[in-house]
């Protein structure tokens, strides 16, 4: 049985390597773009610092999980900003864990306050096979030797990000280097790290002195794949209290709540999966904790 359960999971983290979903999936992103898009840094006029913690598929064995603590800023007051994050992601025997740095640039488009930024980052991380981390019931077994393979790889993104205090549009392009991988003793084929590409937009409808709605969308796309789509909606009561839902296709609904009280933010995040997935998992969960260091902090969007 174990053994069955061994090669589920292979095959599983193989197509992962190959053709699908690379980088971590985040259900707050809304809450700190600054993940998917380096254009975003300094977006906003204070530092956000943010940690966010996330458990995806509860339930089932070696299920992937993700840390990452960002934070991002304008210099001085300018038109430069600077930004950066760890992260630490677990596939199963498969980890990655690095660190990234951002620049971007905003430019002043129109009366309308409108500005367009431009970013680009640049990060280095390390991708680790821990076959220790596959169990067997047999003692000895020609695949699994039981080793620990270690890589270290550059990489770099880009996005571009127009936005107001009402709006905003971003496109991304992540993994843009698309470096070979080759982990496992036994492999005899390499895979490659593919691009992830964003597309986020969202409106502030400023419902009364009280309420504000946020309706938004995101796709992403990665090579091989088709697109995948979240809409979202957010519902805000004096800016500091939140709740929204998500749709994303083919894979879950999401429900989530926050609160900003002074300066700290508190978000929580539950997937409902709908895939197929769903039947051996309980749900993903997901938790943001983060401080707005310096500044005012008092728009909806919490970047």
């Amino acid at each position: 049985m174990k053994t069955n359960i061994l090669i589920i999971i292979i095959c599983f983290f193989s197509i992962t390597l190959v053709k699908a979903q690379q980088l971590p999936i985040y259900s707050q992103y809304m809450f700190n773009s600054f993940l998917i898009n380096p254009a975003t840094a300094g977006s906003v006029s204070y530092f956000p610092i943010r940690l966010t913690v996330r458990d995806q598929w509860a339930g089932l064995n070696q299920s992937p999980r993700t840390q990452a603590i960002s934070t991002h800023g304008l210099l001085n007051g300018r038109s430069e900003a600077v930004g950066g994050y760890i992260f630490n992601d677990n596939y199963g025997p498969i980890s990655r864990t690095g660190a990234l740095v951002a620049y971007s640039h905003h430019l002043s488009i129109d009366k309308y306050s409108s500005k367009l930024a431009l970013g680009i980052s640049i990060s280095g991380f390390q991708i680790k096979l821990d076959q220790r981390d596959l169990n067997l019931n047999d003692d000895y077994d020609p695949i699994i030797s039981g080793a620990v393979e270690q890589k270290f790889m550059p990489d770099a993104a880009f996005g571009a990000y127009y936005y107001s205090e009402k709006y905003y549009i971003g496109v991304s392009a992540a993994q843009l280097f698309q470096f070979k991988v080759n982990l496992g003793e036994n492999s005899t084929k390499q895979s490659s790290l593919v691009r992830h590409y964003y597309f986020l937009a969202g409106y502030n409808f400023e419902v009364s002195k009280e309420i504000d709605i946020e309706p938004s969308f995101l796709l992403k796309q990665t090579k091989g794949t088709a697109f995948q789509g979240d809409i979202n909606a957010r519902v805000y009561y004096k800016k500091d209290y939140w709740l929204g839902i998500s749709y994303r296709t083919s894979d879950a609904i999401i429900a989530f709540l926050g609160v900003k009280y002074k300066d700290f933010v508190v978000g929580y995040a539950f997937d409902y999966t709908t895939s197929v997935v769903g039947d051996y998992s309980s749900g993903s969960h997901e938790i943001m904790l983060g401080y707005n260091l310096k500044g005012k902090s008092g728009g909806s969007r919490l970047l």
